[in-house]
């Protein structure tokens, strides 16, 4: 019993320091609201599969772009559409600067993006997704770290839009919290995850970019990877709102479910192995609520409820620091109600995600 105390003390402690942590890590990055005035050549890189529904909005939201003084290239890789979408760009007879490739001799985004990056003659690589808003500004608030010469990866800010329910809030919260935990391990020195969605990159930095094409997916955390081993310090994070890209959310829990197996899928390939036992620390935490509660004893109920509580005012803390920078509110109810659904997939998605295939983009990846 005694042992089990301990166990349960440290745990709460261990988690509560480490949201703190990330709390502080995020503060600690420099907020900005002006955009950069330096000129560059610019390709944005978009690879797309299946996006025939997303594809025009993505056309008007590139038109809507301030290009400011830049020369800017856009390269759309098609990866073995099946509806038609490619006939969207095929028949674009707009202003920009639109060159689409087909993908022949590979399957895959990682293979999408190398087709792609061999068109792109930009200075530096912006990419994102075909099922992305892009704000006017978001060219040139990508642009801001790279005045330091050190910078070769910029990672931006991702949200999901229309988010309406309940269930959409809380998937929406999760997502945000991901993505400014991303920004802390980078402020940390110790990368982990960013999203493809929103990465701006120099030409220079591809060329000895290891994406692991073995790996079905993990092409921007391995990028990631790839940068902070040719340079620890070369890696920003843009905490700019005018960075700030949409994408939809999961419109169900079959797609939530098949989304976070992908991303749980790479939790063994993070190559800072300190960033591994943070991930297996939280998934034992979420572990020991549940042995705790399913035990059926006083001092088992006693603890999980301990250990929620201390889950609750950990996340309260951490968000407050993170939602107004995504325009959040209410996020205190969200993550109250949405307890039982986070310890749950939180537990039972990381051990699952290495035995289970998952569907993504009408394909089944093992």
């Amino acid at each position: 019993m005694i042992l089990y105390v301990i166990i349960v003390l440290t745990a709460g402690l261990a988690y509560y320091s480490l949201l703190s942590k990330y709390g502080e890590l995020w503060n600690g990055i420099d907020e900005k609201d002006d955009i950069a005035h330096q000129n560059y050549t610019i390709s944005i890189l978009i690879p797309f599969r299946n996006e025939a529904d997303n594809l025009p909005r993505l056309l008007a939201s590139l038109h809507a772009l301030n290009f400011a003084e830049n020369s800017v290239q856009i390269v759309l890789v098609n990866d073995h559409s099946t509806d038609g979408g490619e006939k969207v760009i095929e028949e674009y007879a707009g202003e920009l600067d639109i060159q689409l490739i087909h993908q022949t001799d590979g399957v895959g985004k990682k293979a999408a993006i190398r087709k792609g990056w061999q068109a792109c003659s930009g200075d530096v690589i912006i990419q994102t997704d075909a099922d992305c808003m892009l704000p006017k500004n978001w060219i040139s608030a990508m642009l801001g770290p790279f005045s330091n010469e050190d910078v070769s990866l910029a990672c931006g800010p991702v949200q999901f839009h229309h988010s309406t329910n309940f269930w959409q809030r809380i998937v929406a919260l999760d997502f945000e919290a991901l993505i400014a935990i991303g920004a802390a391990h980078i402020q940390w020195k110790k990368p982990m995850i960013c999203n493809a969605a929103n990465l701006a990159y120099r030409n220079s930095l591809i060329a000895n970019a290891d994406l692991q094409e073995g790996a079905a997916s993990g092409d921007d955390v391995f990028l990631l990877q790839s940068a902070h081993h040719q340079n620890p310090n070369s890696i920003s994070f843009v905490k700019n709102k005018k960075a700030i890209v949409k994408t939809e959310g999961p419109s169900s829990f079959s797609a939530f479910w098949h989304q976070r197996l992908r991303w749980a899928s790479k939790n063994g390939e993070y190559d800072i192995k300190q960033n591994t036992w943070m991930l297996v620390g939280v998934w034992m935490y979420n572990v020991l609520v549940l042995v705790s509660l399913f035990s059926f004893s006083a001092a088992g109920a006693t603890a999980a409820g301990f250990l929620v509580l201390l889950k609750v005012l950990a996340e309260d803390k951490f968000y407050s620091r993170v939602t107004s920078f995504f325009g959040r509110d209410s996020w205190f109810t969200n993550i109250l109600l949405g307890q039982p659904f986070h310890i749950l997939y939180m537990a039972i998605v990381p051990p699952l995600s290495q035995i289970l295939k998952y569907q993504w983009k009408e394909r089944k990846v093992s």
